[in-house]
């Protein structure tokens, strides 16, 4: 029977640089401390930062005070803020080997909209994404060998994506289906950046990964799924494995998409997405979409 991947299977990453989205708590943090264990360079991108050097404190008392490890603002629902902090991010640093998109608001059950009206799961788990990857296109272009990694979710199956409805304003509000509308969008915008890699002949991958059902303080805080996640779930140092394993595996394949092995619990092996990741028009209408929404380009 074939070996396990496990943290103990990260290639050492000395003179690696990583940024975490999300950074400060859950699967982020938990990332953070096992790509830092392995000597990486850490940036936690945190909307508090507070709470960021908190936990990058927490990284140093746990590996030692040389462990790598930065904290900087971000809000990926503020577009001057993802400026500021990409700015920040090119003024200490002139590479980026891995990009993990993590950072995510999950079943809101009211609607919400940030200051520029989008609807909030679209706006944190995607678009705000889509811009910071954007500003940072540059660097990660010009790092060999260099990483994306988007957080996905099973979740991706149940969304619909309707582009012409993207926030929610002529439809009711369906919270299960709006979220699943943005990790499908985060599945769509993987699969785009990998093409877009590909034909600028740039030595990148784009890959996608979800945690399954993971013991994270988000997911034990949603009602009744809630109460499954604290009876059924698995830790999150074993959630964070398929992220992980796409951020370093050097077998990894651009455009791959990595899960556990029971879809909810498990080791970490390629997972299959739902047709609806697949659909290139799909694809390159939001793409267009979110470059209009972020006023960026790639």
């Amino acid at each position: 029977m074939a070996k396990h991947w496990t943290a103990q299977d990260i290639p050492n990453q000395s003179g690696k640089k990583v940024l975490i989205t999300g950074g400060n708590r859950g699967l982020g943090f938990q990332m953070a401390l096992e790509l830092a264990r392995k000597q990486a360079q850490v940036t936690l991108a945190c909307r508090s930062t507070r709470k960021g050097n908190a936990a990058a404190e927490r990284i140093r008392s746990l590996l030692g005070a040389a462990v790598q490890v930065e904290v900087l603002a971000l809000d990926l629902n503020d577009l001057e803020s993802i400026r500021d902090f990409t700015g920040a991010y090119k003024e200490r640093h002139n590479s980026l080997d891995i990009l993990i998109n993590n950072a995510a608001v999950v079943n809101l059950k009211e609607k919400s909209t940030n200051p520029m009206g989008w609807e909030m799961h679209m706006a944190t788990n995607h678009l705000g994404h889509f811009a910071l990857t954007a500003q940072l296109y540059p660097i990660i272009r010009d790092t060999e060998g260099a990483r994306v990694v988007t957080m996905g979710s099973g979740a991706h199956k149940f969304g619909t994506l309707d582009l012409s409805d993207i926030h929610w304003e002529k439809r009711p509000y369906d919270r299960s289906i709006s979220y699943g509308d943005s990790k499908l969008a985060n599945m769509l915008f993987m699969r785009k950046l990998q093409q877009k890699f590909e034909t600028e002949g740039v030595n990148a991958i784009s890959v996608g990964a979800h945690p399954g059902l993971s013991a994270t303080e988000r997911q034990q805080s949603i009602g009744i799924g809630g109460w499954l996640t604290k009876i059924m779930a698995q830790p999150v140092s074993k959630g964070v494995l398929p992220a992980l394993r796409a951020a370093t595996d050097p077998e990894v394949k651009g455009g791959a998409y990595y899960g556990p092995r029971y879809m909810i619990c498990g080791y970490p092996i390629l997972a299959g997405l739902d047709k609806k990741a697949l659909d290139q028009k799909k694809a390159d209408t939001l793409w267009e979409l979110s470059e209009h929404l972020t006023r960026t380009t790639f």
